[in-house]
């Protein structure tokens, strides 16, 4: 483990990962009060600010149980009978699943909570967050797709946390409490002149071909490209139009809906508003961070070569696509929860798209994802952004059916998750007969 420490230069990284490795909310107290320039945050000096970090703390936290439950995996210490380079070594530790990576969650969604509250300070306050996941790997404690898998458990709690109206009542007290004790007016407004996120000071650089992770790159190239001739494949060069049309389309599948700016104004308002900011931050990042796509890098042709001629000298690094279709995802689980998942799902494949034609690399995606939820607490960190969110679950409880007594009854986990029989109780997958989905009846065979 020291050889991998020793290989990124940076003994003072190793040391603060090592560091920060305690399962504890006091050591991200240390990390943001760091990020926000604080002597300290605790209950008795930072009230709000500290109410808000637990309760990020523990929601991140909480994201990763179930798959931690269902998807066992072996820390990379144990598997390499190595040693643990971390503070925190207990049997606890030693006994607990490995994917996804419960640090990387709770740290990531303590960072976006932050990062929305002081906009101001985002870049600063998602660095640590991203490096708070980083940790993990430094330590031999996670691998890297189980630090990846907890940014996505961050990521998709995060978004859900916004349909809970304490979440903005703590962002504003805790607002509140920072100006304050920057000396700043109490009206303070630190959203009003705050940029949207920069790619460069948050995320690491692109994988270039002397890393070990370009060696990860090709093998998951070549293994998406196999899936070009099979209905996969063509669903992924189908889905390569990049507008708010193609949002419409994935994201009306999801919902079992059809989205036309006729037919759902508000929800077409609303992507076109996240399309223009992904855009923008996209846009920004790419000639910083160059990087040849991967069908420019290996002298190949593309699963849609009607694009390589206008994308042929454009980056790889942000996927752009992935940049729309994981903040869009991200932002319409908060218009319609009741289809979250589903909605999650198709804005991860959108991205994983991306790489089936051949117009990015694994890593290029996985830090575009970063990089979307990023923007997303910044555009909800905003009331006229958060005004388009209400408008848009408004129009969807109509279209839907949603905002009928029986329709908002639990769901029940299934593929018949939004259906119900006459009386209103929830059918099952078992149900035959008639049953009411999206407001309409329908006839489950035997």
């Amino acid at each position: 483990m020291l050889a991998a420490l020793f290989s990124i230069g940076q003994v003072n990284r190793g040391r603060q990962a090592s560091a920060e490795s305690p399962w504890l909310n006091s050591i991200m107290r240390t990390v943001m009060a760091e990020a926000l320039s604080l002597d300290t945050i605790s209950e008795t000096e930072t009230p709000a600010l500290t109410r808000l970090l637990v309760k990020a703390f523990n929601t991140g936290e909480q994201s990763t149980l179930l798959v931690k439950e269902s998807q066992w995996r072996t820390r990379p210490f144990m598997q390499m009978n190595d040693s643990l380079w971390a503070l925190y070594d207990t049997n606890f530790l030693r006994t607990n699943s490995s994917y996804p990576s419960g640090h990387a969650s709770f740290g990531w969604f303590t960072a976006l909570a932050f990062a929305e509250m002081w906009p101001e300070l985002q870049d600063t306050i998602l660095r640590r967050g991203f490096q708070f996941g980083e940790n993990r790997v430094i330590t031999g404690a996670h691998y890297q797709s189980d630090v990846t898998a907890g940014f996505l458990c961050a990521a998709a709690a995060f978004a859900r946390a916004h349909l809970n109206p304490e979440l903005q009542k703590d962002i504003n007290a805790a607002r509140s409490e920072y100006a304050r004790l920057k000396g700043l007016p109490l009206d303070y407004d630190p959203v009003a002149k705050a940029d949207v996120p920069h790619g460069e000071d948050i995320l690491n650089n692109p994988v270039d071909t002397a890393s070990y992770r370009y060696i990860s790159d090709l093998e998951r190239h070549w293994a998406a490209k196999a899936l070009r001739n099979t209905e996969r494949g063509r669903r992924a060069a189908v889905e390569a139009e990049y507008s708010v049309a193609m949002m419409q389309h994935v994201f009306g599948e999801a919902m079992d809906l059809q989205l036309t700016p006729e037919t759902a104004p508000a929800i077409t308002a609303l992507m076109t508003e996240v399309l223009e900011r992904c855009s923008e931050v996209a846009d920004r990042l790419k000639p910083i961070r160059f990087r040849k796509r991967p069908f420019v890098q290996l002298g190949e042709p593309s699963f849609v070569p009607g694009d390589e001629e206008k994308e042929r000298g454009k980056s790889s690094f942000p996927s752009g696509h992935t940049n729309l279709g994981w903040a869009t995802a991200l932002v319409m689980s908060q218009v319609a929860p009741e289809c979250a998942e589903e909605i999650l799902l198709r804005g991860y494949e959108y991205g994983y798209n991306r790489l089936i034609v051949g117009y990015h690399w694994a890593t290029d995606i996985e830090a575009t994802r970063q990089l979307s939820t990023a923007l997303v607490a910044r555009l909800n960190a905003s009331p006229a952004f958060r005004s388009l969110v209400s408008q848009a679950r408004t129009e969807y409880l109509r279209l839907s059916g949603h905002g009928t007594r029986v329709a908002s009854l639990p769901a029940t986990g299934n593929d018949f998750s939004r259906a119900y029989h006459i009386d209103g109780t929830p059918a099952t997958g078992h149900t035959r007969g008639i049953v009411i989905r999206a407001n309409q009846k329908i006839v489950k065979a035997q």
